[in-house]
């Protein structure tokens, strides 16, 4: 591989990590104009991905709008911020690491999702190790797996369909 195709391999792998997460926060501000779908599933996972994340672990790109829809609805408005990926490429693979930064504001029924009257804050931070791979389409996740360092805020009531859905 050249140089310069694996610094090209390396910036299409950070987009794709930038994307993801800028999916996450589009989603909640407005979730008619950005679903989490098929088609959002598409763009950024394989067939057989897995994901172990704190509110379980999961299968498959059809499991993965499910999955994220029940996550993302515990909350109103979000920002997760990712770090600069750490990127590894081998040929057709590569592993990628970020530290990240989420910010989730709960909402209860009587709010609206408006900037200036948030609900109860939760922050974590950690990171994320993934595996992605190469695809007719550009790199996908196959492995996603995000590791809490830390907590502060009121975390959400576990949603059992959630629990469900992980098999937990």
């Amino acid at each position: 591989m050249t140089e310069i195709a694996e610094l090209v391999d390396r910036l299409e792998i950070g987009e794709l990590v930038a994307r993801f997460f800028v999916s996450l926060d589009e989603r909640q501000a407005d979730p008619e104009a950005h679903p989490f779908d098929e088609a959002w599933a598409r763009r950024f996972f394989t067939e057989d991905v897995r994901f172990r994340f704190p509110v379980g672990t999961f299968a498959g790109r059809d499991v993965a709008p499910k999955m994220q829809n029940l996550t993302m609805d515990m909350w109103g408005r979000t920002q997760h911020l990712a770090g600069i990926p750490l990127v590894e490429v081998d040929g057709d693979r590569a592993s990628v690491r970020w530290d990240a930064l989420h910010t989730h504001v709960q909402l209860d029924s009587t709010q609206a999702a408006r900037a200036d009257r948030p609900g109860e804050v939760m922050q974590s931070g950690g990171y994320y190790d993934a595996e992605v791979v190469r695809t007719e389409d550009g790199w996908r996740f196959r492995v996603v797996v995000l590791t809490v360092a830390w907590t502060t805020g009121k975390p959400p009531i576990r949603n059992p369909e959630l629990a469900r859905l992980s098999g937990s």
